[in-house]
């Protein structure tokens, strides 16, 4: 009930009460008189008496108490209204610049011939069948060609919905500092990304066959730990895997694979997943093993893909976890995989 009716019908009863007694003067005193001699009235009285200023206050405290409370929900929804119309925006932004990247001219079918970075050499494979370097610490990563034109014989670089788009669409998220890489990308044909999902050797990211994948783990962790990992090197960049690499390795896969689930299931403990589960174009377990970070956001909410075991999932849809969720134990199966570019 609102304040204001509440303390106006008082106000009233009040104001009735007070005009009858005037008007009744002689007759309440006598009324008064006979009653005050009677000890249940006056116990009725006070009783009476005693609710009312409870009521009263009770009403009153309520009150108060909500105005800061409505303040804080009124700040809360436009808070909420600012994000989502600054997170619009940025989408919108980026979608302009790639957009700008797209329509440039690139030299014809430089994604045949892949860089090697300062530090790194040829292990095996072809530009489209899975080329594969190394670096001094036997970490691989593989070559993923791509292009900014529809109909070529390797795929576009952009970012797709796959079978089950119910769960995150494309357009609802962001990558985070991604321009670099879509430039570099682009100039260059192509990227390199990690053979295998992250694992941790020594208490040090890996990118090699068979190690325990580095799982329980938050975007943010994820970000600084592959920061480090080559932190001493300039000659080029190593990041989270984002939502365009993600998405154009996944197609290339697709183009040149019949893509399945294996058949055996992963053990029960996280601790015993290991890295070279499955393996198409020299690319292991895109498609299973193990859910994976990106830093693909979507308003508040961070991104993952890809679910083992699981026939619905096995297109690696978008969905979506609070950064710092433990809603069953989500943290304890995400686990990440990086991105090389000039």
């Amino acid at each position: 009930m609102d304040f204001g009716v509440i303390v106006i019908g008082i106000a009233i009863f009040i104001i009735a009460i007070f005009i009858y007694v005037i008007k009744n003067f002689k007759d309440f005193i006598e009324l008064i008189e006979k009653l005050r001699r009677k000890k249940i009235f006056i116990i009725l009285f006070w009783i009476l008496f005693i609710l009312m200023i409870i009521f009263l206050c009770k009403t009153i405290y309520d009150n108060i108490i909500s105005i800061p409370q409505s303040i804080n929900s009124y700040k809360s929804a436009q808070e909420s209204e600012k994000m989502f119309y600054s997170y619009d925006e940025k989408i919108k932004n980026q979608n302009k610049y790639y957009k700008e990247l797209v329509n440039k001219e690139y030299p014809d079918e430089i994604y045949k011939n892949p860089y090697i970075p300062n530090g790194f050499e040829y292990v095996e494979g072809d530009w489209n069948t899975g080329y594969v370097i190394q670096d001094e610490n036997k970490n691989q990563y593989v070559w993923v060609p791509c292009t900014n034109k529809e109909g070529e014989d390797v795929i576009k670089l952009d970012k797709y919905n796959f079978e089950n788009p119910a769960f995150i669409s494309k357009d609802l998220c962001s990558n985070e500092n991604c321009e670099k890489f879509l430039k570099s990308a682009l100039e260059n044909g192509g990227f390199y990304i990690s053979r295998f999902e992250i694992g941790k050797e020594d208490n040090k990211p890996v990118s090699k066959f068979g190690i325990q994948v580095w799982s329980d783990i938050t975007q943010k962790e994820a970000i600084d730990i592959i920061n480090n990992m080559y932190k001493d090197k300039e000659n080029f960049n190593c990041e989270l895997i984002n939502g365009y690499a993600y998405d154009t390795t996944l197609m290339w896969l697709k183009q040149n694979n019949e893509i399945d689930l294996i058949d055996d299931k992963l053990p029960e403990k996280t601790e015993e997943i290991k890295t070279g589960r499955n393996s198409y174009n020299n690319i292991f377990d895109l498609t299973d093993n193990i859910i994976e970070l990106t830093l693909e956001t979507s308003y508040d909410t961070v991104i993952v893909r890809g679910v083992a075991d699981k026939e619905e999932y096995k297109d690696s849809s978008r969905y979506s976890i609070l950064e710092d969720e433990n809603f069953f134990d989500i943290n304890s199966v995400l686990c990440f995989r990086t991105v090389i570019y000039k």
